[in-house]
């Protein structure tokens, strides 16, 4: 018995993926990078003998080994002198240009002439300028978003009011209430840009709410008793309708 469990030898385990020590562990990981530096060197190798070849190849002049070439010269082209009938044409042959991305072949051009028309266009709105009419529509929307904003902050005081006193002490939406800190966030700052709901929005949002929950107007000032009370007795849901 001794001598049969004397000839038993340990055999360790070697199955893919099964690392069982720290060692082992470390050993797979410096195996793998080499394998991808190996890989690495040998795609640039490739591609720099690839490069050479191919300036090898536009270095050397065409001659009568290329099928073109010889055919031009059956029709009593001469080397050195323009094609044509009157020798009047290419002399040189037209350069490759060598493409390594996945691009359209017509994107390089579209982006040149859509910078031309930005150009064309940013020099036609500086030599016109702001026109009279461009003016007032901008003032009276600047003066609109005023308005807005306010009625926005009006709402905000108003549904924190009731919502606190029907224990919900936190907004359904972040901008229900007023915000507490004045500051700017960053983080704030880009989750409204995320959201992209403008401020004419969350005022209507926001009105919905209050009309919905508790059939209040913002514009009457008004706590109605119910929704069919709220229908009869206010002229609309916007500033205009009062």
């Amino acid at each position: 018995m001794s001598t049969l469990y004397g000839s038993i030898r340990t055999v360790k385990d070697v199955r893919p993926g099964l690392l069982l020590t720290h060692e082992q562990q470390r050993l797979h990981n410096q195996m793998k990078k080499r394998k991808e530096c190996e890989l690495i060197n040998k795609t640039t190798s490739a591609k720099a003998l690839e490069e050479q070849q191919r300036q090898e190849g536009l270095e050397k002049a065409i001659d009568s080994t290329n099928k073109g070439f010889s055919l031009l010269q059956k029709m009593g082209y001469k080397p050195g002198s323009g094609i044509g009938k009157n020798n009047s044409g290419r002399v040189e042959p037209i350069g490759i240009v060598l493409k390594t991305d996945r691009k359209g072949l017509g994107r390089e051009v579209a982006l040149k002439e859509i910078r031309e028309m930005k150009k064309s266009m940013l020099q036609s709105r500086r030599s016109a300028g702001p026109s009279v009419c461009e003016y007032r529509e901008r003032r009276a929307q600047e003066a609109a978003e005023k308005l807005d904003r306010l009625d926005l902050f009006r709402c905000q005081r108003v549904c924190r009011q009731m919502d606190l006193e029907q224990d919900i002490q936190e907004p359904s939406e972040k901008f229900f209430w007023p915000e507490e800190v004045p500051e700017v966030d960053a983080d704030k700052e880009q989750e409204e840009e995320e959201l992209n709901i403008s401020l004419n929005e969350q005022l209507e949002i926001l009105n919905f709410y209050l009309r919905c929950t508790y059939n209040y107007c913002v514009y009457c000032g008004t706590v109605y008793e119910d929704e069919s009370d709220l229908m009869e007795e206010c002229p609309g849901p916007n500033r205009q309708d009062h």
